[in-house]
């Protein structure tokens, strides 16, 4: 089991290192090459993986670019299939990666309840 494991990282890896290259030279679109993926899941059958993803540039692009990564989706298996990564290809899902902004929050909170914490500065008051 624990192989099993192991090996969907690599082959997660493997599949986000080459996903990120397509986007970037073999892609046309300039939507595709302002993406960066970050991760991808492979579920335990192979079968499907969730491509995370960011991008530069302003968040009223973010539909636009998901949209893009859709419609580019097909051509992107046809090149990882050149790959022979895999004997199947498993189907690309595309998510935002809102990690960060889960992560910022977290520091956010984490400051609020250390200013709270804090005892004030009794170095002025007491002589």
């Amino acid at each position: 089991m624990l192989t099993d494991y192991k090996r969907r990282d690599r082959i997660g890896e493997l599949l986000r290192e080459k996903i990120a290259l397509i986007l970037l030279r073999k892609s046309r679109d300039p939507r595709l090459q302002q993406i960066t993926i970050t991760s991808v899941a492979i579920s335990d059958d192979l079968r499907r993986a969730k491509v995370y993803y960011l991008t530069r540039g302003q968040e009223a692009e973010v539909p636009a670019n998901q949209k893009a990564l859709q419609k580019a989706s097909g051509f992107i298996k046809q090149e990882l299939a050149q790959e022979h990564i895999l004997r199947v290809m498993p189907e690309l899902i595309f998510q935002l990666d809102d990690s960060w902004r889960r992560g910022e929050r977290v520091d956010s909170l984490l400051r609020r309840l250390g200013q709270e914490s804090t005892p004030p500065d009794d170095s002025q008051g007491s002589s």
